[in-house]
Formats: C-alpha cells, structure tokens, sequence
C-alpha cells in the first residue's frame, strides 16, 4: 500500500517510537523538499513556520515548520522538521492535500518527518497507521437535501477526501434539509436567504426549510449520545466547502456554517466522538 503521509509513496522508518520518541521519523537520501501530504482529511489546529534548524530546542521550537491536523473523533497528527509549509490555521485539508515540503528544522540531525498520531492528549504509536485509516469511531448520521425541484437521494456519513458522500447537487440551490441519526437526537434549523432562521426540527420527523426558498445557513447540535458530537460543513453554490462546525460553533465563533446572502448548493454531516 501506498504511504499516508508521502506523495511519493515511499515509507522508510529511520526512528521508531518508544517511550524516548513518541513519533516515527521516515526518511531516506535525498528527500529534501520530498512532498508531506495529509494522512487523512482534518483541519488545521497548528501550524508554525519561519525556524531553522536548530538542534537541541525544545518545547514547539524543537519541531521546527509544522503543522498539526485534527481528524474528529480524539485524532490528530502532526507532521515536524519541515522545509516549508503549504497550508495555512484553521484551513480544512483533504486527504493527500499538499501539506509542505520534508526538511531539516528544529530539533533535527538531518532531512526526515517527524511524523506523530495522538488521541487526544495521549500519543500512539503511528507505524500501524502509516499504510493505513486511523480508526476513529463514528456513529451512522443519514440526511437528505432538497434542491430544485426535488429530494435528491439520502447520504449516510460522508467523506472527507473526495467529493462524494454530501447531500445536494452541485450549482442547484438548497431550500431543505432532513437529517438523522442511528443514535441520540439531531437537532437542526436552517436559514432562508434574507428572511431569517426557520424553527428547530429534531431527526426526521419533520424537515427544516421552505421547498423553494433558498437556504445560506445551517446550525445542529447532537443530544443524548454521551461522547459524541455532530460536525458539518456546507458548500457555497459557485464556491468552496465551509470549514467544519462543531455542534453551535465553529472557527469564526458564528455558530453556523454557511454565509449569509449565498445560496447552499451542498451539505456534509458527521458525528464523530470527542
């Protein structure tokens, strides 16, 4: 298989992890600028450029250009010692997006990735993730958009890395939205273009929206299943896909994902645990 974390698809361990080393450093002769790709779709929580190489460091300095990835779930993995960086704070990546370029900075003897997976707060060992899916823990969420003059097919869960796996057609307008969840309760309002937030629905009792009037917001929040939480994001109709919302909030502090006076043409939902 090919690697996770490499453009190149080459995975050649030079440091194991241990109790010392809570990473795996992968590298091989001339792998300067080599490209470092996303293990898997997340967001950027940490992201640190502009260091040198400087041996002996310690504390954030010691991992030189980086940047850190939250996955949902507990997930994260942080990628050291690069080059340069490609990607920017709170910027949402797919897997295998261009992250930057492998290097020596920081607390490094030579060009390699430092390249760590942590849940939560507690590292883990990466090797058996190198070649393969980090194994978060989702619960089922089914939903359905209603575009044009339509439903259009339900969606379970959704996909990160490729354009498949939302509600909603590209360039067709939302006006509807009817989600739920294999456990716990949904629950989730919309907001028509120019008119204001519609009630709150719970599951798929009922719908959220006006069939026909365009939607540019959506707000959910998950109840009732201890551990776990709903992530969405929304796609602008002519642009691109919102950063991920937790529950009421996300990285602006709106509350909401979407823009206000731009038309919703796609949706991505996800519970995931914390």
């Amino acid at each position: 298989m090919a690697s996770r974390v490499l453009k190149k698809g080459v995975n050649r361990l030079t440091q194991g992890f241990s109790s010392g080393h809570k990473a795996v450093d992968l590298g091989r002769a001339h792998t300067l600028g080599e490209p470092v790709i996303a293990h898997t779709g997340g967001r950027v929580v940490f992201c640190q450029t502009g260091q040198k190489n400087n041996p002996g460091s310690r504390g954030n300095k010691s991992y030189g250009n980086c940047v850190k990835l939250d996955h949902g779930g507990g997930y994260y993995t942080l990628y050291a010692h690069l080059a340069s960086v490609a990607v920017t704070y709170g910027q949402t990546v797919a897997q295998g997006e261009l992250l930057g370029q492998m290097g020596n900075t920081g607390n490094s003897y030579g060009t390699h990735l430092h390249f760590e997976v942590r849940q939560g707060n507690k590292h883990v060992d990466p090797t058996p993730y190198l070649e393969a899916d980090l194994p978060i823990d989702t619960v089922d969420i089914t939903y359905r958009a209603y575009a044009g003059t339509r439903w259009w097919p339900r969606v379970k869960n959704c996909e990160d890395t490729t354009a498949a796996g939302y509600a909603g057609v590209v360039g067709c307008a939302m006006s509807a939205l009817q989600a739920t969840p294999a456990k716990g309760t949904l629950r989730y309002r919309v907001h028509r273009l120019g008119k204001g937030w519609l009630p709150w629905v719970e599951n798929d009792t009922d719908f959220a929206g006006v069939r026909g009037d365009t939607i540019d917001a959506v707000q959910a929040t998950l109840s009732g299943l201890q551990g776990y939480e709903v992530r969405y994001r929304v796609s602008l109709r002519n642009g691109g896909w919102s950063g991920w919302c937790t529950g009421l909030s996300d990285a602006t502090g709106d509350g909401y994902a979407g823009v206000f006076g731009k038309p919703i043409d796609r949706i991505q939902m996800k519970i995931v645990r914390r």
